[in-house]
């Protein structure tokens, strides 16, 4: 996966609203961190992300202070979230699937 599509990934994941605004407030050590954090939550480096890889990838950034992460952790939202990005409900969240979240938010 190259660096924009993780950086997709991760946006999605810290669940930011609008994205294009926090696209352009993100600071380059945040961008850094999401990127770091795709990378550690996609564990078997497939490029999709599964559900839980997916729950990973929320605590991660919810511990760095990254997006609304926290509040999807804190309320345990998880799946619901995850329902909402998985459009056609395969158990993971693909590339096109992430875009089309993050084109609808921004």
């Amino acid at each position: 996966m190259t660096k924009a599509k993780l950086l997709t990934v991760a946006m999605i994941a810290g669940l930011t609203v609008p994205m294009s605004a926090q696209a352009q407030d993100m600071s380059s050590a945040d961008r850094q961190k999401m990127l770091e954090n795709i990378t550690q939550a996609d564990r078997n480096d497939d490029g999709a992300i599964s559900r839980s890889e997916f729950e990973t990838l929320i605590d991660l950034n919810a511990a760095d202070g990254l997006g609304q992460a926290a509040r999807v952790k804190s309320s345990g939202r998880y799946g619901m979230v995850f329902s909402r990005i998985d459009a056609n409900g395969d158990g993971f969240l693909t590339q096109q699937e992430m875009q089309q979240m993050a084109e609808a938010r921004g």
